[in-house]
């Protein structure tokens, strides 16, 4: 990327692993960012990014208006719907439809009020729903499910407000920071069996540092109107992730998708459930032609090392 003019970037979602790697982008390439983040511990990471910390929730306009406008900000790099797209686990949608229903009209209205100038909107590649492992581009409508109705609403405000803004449909985020990730790890070092589906669906995988990556392009090109897939370019299924997690671990790992049904569905989500059930190869040829994006890691196999290196250097799970 070339060196932009400076802007003030405003990031929703400041405890994500993908808004701290895109703060951290943003400080480098010369842009004053502001964090929305929790906790005096949220605060700390922000400065230590190089980040000012601030403080609220999604849901209140006038308080998000007030952040926006004391950061006169120009862009923002909305990654709070992020917090719901780790590796499948009941956490990690315990909030889905709240954020994305409640804190969109909320942030776009602030947004509006304050002037930003555009906002870069994190959403979702299993939003095409079950496509029996078709290649599926920005163009396709997919056969989204009703459990996903709230992110495809949220695109659709995103795009049809009074603030210009681009889609970032990601695919599966994971990182060495991902607390889910963590978790199968543990579980995986312990000899206990892990949902993972029934093996076979293919899902589409995304490093957190390339996805901040893009969403940083998108900040600076500003790409009113657009939709882009943020992915890979190897689809693979949880199973063949976990399997190859576990084996750089030196280990193996079991799925427990032969348990019977009620016993899933009290251990597990219906929204872990309904991701794992979609089947897609999701293309992101057009973001790397429109903005120039390219991952850092092309395979999650690459990422999946990358993420060992990181467990070992914080003595978490593999080390």
């Amino acid at each position: 990327m070339s060196n932009p003019a400076p802007l003030n970037v405003f990031i929703t979602g400041g405890l994500t692993a993908v808004a701290r790697e895109a703060t951290r982008l943003c400080v480098a390439r010369g842009h004053t960012v502001t964090v929305l983040t929790a906790g005096s511990e949220g605060a700390a990471r922000a400065r230590q990014d190089g980040a000012l910390p601030a403080f609220s929730d999604l849901y209140r306009a006038g308080e998000l208006k007030s952040l926006f406008k004391m950061a006169a900000t120009d862009v923002v790099l909305h990654f709070a719907p992020q917090s719901a797209n780790g590796f499948p686990s009941r956490e990690g949608y315990a909030d889905f439809d709240h954020l994305l229903t409640k804190g969109t009209p909320a942030l776009l209205e602030a947004a509006h009020d304050a002037g930003v100038k555009f906002i870069v909107h994190t959403s979702y590649a299993f939003l095409y729903g079950d496509v029996h492992g078709e290649t599926v581009t920005e163009a396709n409508a997919g056969h989204p499910v009703a459990a996903f109705r709230a992110a495809s609403d949220a695109e659709a405000h995103m795009l049809g407000g009074s603030v210009p803004a681009c889609v970032l449909r990601a695919g599966i985020v994971y990182s060495g920071d991902d607390a889910a990730l963590q978790s199968i790890g543990e579980s995986i070092q312990r000899g206990r069996a892990v949902y993972l589906g029934d093996g076979h669906n293919l899902h589409n995988w995304i490093y957190a540092a390339d996805l901040a990556s893009a969403a940083v392009h998108a900040a600076e090109q500003q790409p009113a109107g657009q939709v882009f897939n943020v992915t890979d370019d190897q689809p693979a299924s949880a199973a063949d992730f976990v399997a190859h997690m576990a084996s750089i671990l030196g280990l193996t790992v079991s799925n427990n998708a032969s348990l019977p049904q009620f016993v899933l569905q009290r251990t597990t989500g219906a929204m872990q459930r309904e991701v794992l059930a979609t089947s897609a190869r999701v293309s992101s040829a057009k973001i790397r032609e429109a903005l120039g994006w390219q991952p850092r890691f092309a395979s999650y196999k690459a990422g999946l090392e990358q993420t060992l290196l990181d467990w070992r250097a914080a003595a978490l799970p593999g080390r």
